[in-house]
């Protein structure tokens, strides 16, 4: 068994050593989403520890994905303010494990990993590539 974990953790670490920077962020957003429904889950099973780590991961990548953004752009300052706002509500949910306050929080950064996802679909597809802005 720890073979196999240890394959799967070096796959992990490669996965994100190779990955650009836009498949970066949408692998921020998928753990971020994963936490939240796994959150959610120990929520329903009343196991408040796990709930509260599960929610704790949730923060941390949320506070990396406010980290990384570039403030010198206007699209960046809408995105922090959402990014506190939904590190509030994450807040929010640990200290009173509202597990009904987690849905809203998950299409948020569900759509907005469709977005990202579909920028990078537009920049792998040469969109970009070709030094062309989009319209």
């Amino acid at each position: 068994m720890s073979a196999t974990m240890n394959s799967y953790q070096q796959y992990k670490k490669s996965n994100v050593m190779m990955a650009n920077p836009l498949e970066l962020v949408v692998m921020l957003y998928n753990g971020a989403i994963k936490h939240l429904h796994l959150a959610e889950i120990e929520i329903g099973n009343k196991n408040m520890e796990s709930a509260n780590a599960h929610l704790q991961n949730a923060q941390d990548i949320v506070m990396e994905l406010m980290m990384g953004l570039d403030l010198s752009y206007g699209i960046a300052q809408d995105l922090l303010k959402l990014y506190e706002f939904i590190h509030r509500e994450i807040l929010g949910i640990n200290a009173t494990k509202n597990a009904g306050a987690i849905g809203p929080l998950v299409k948020i950064l569900s759509d907005l990993r469709d977005a990202w996802e579909q920028v990078h679909k537009e920049y792998k597809g040469g969109l970009f590539a070709a030094g062309q802005e989009a319209e």
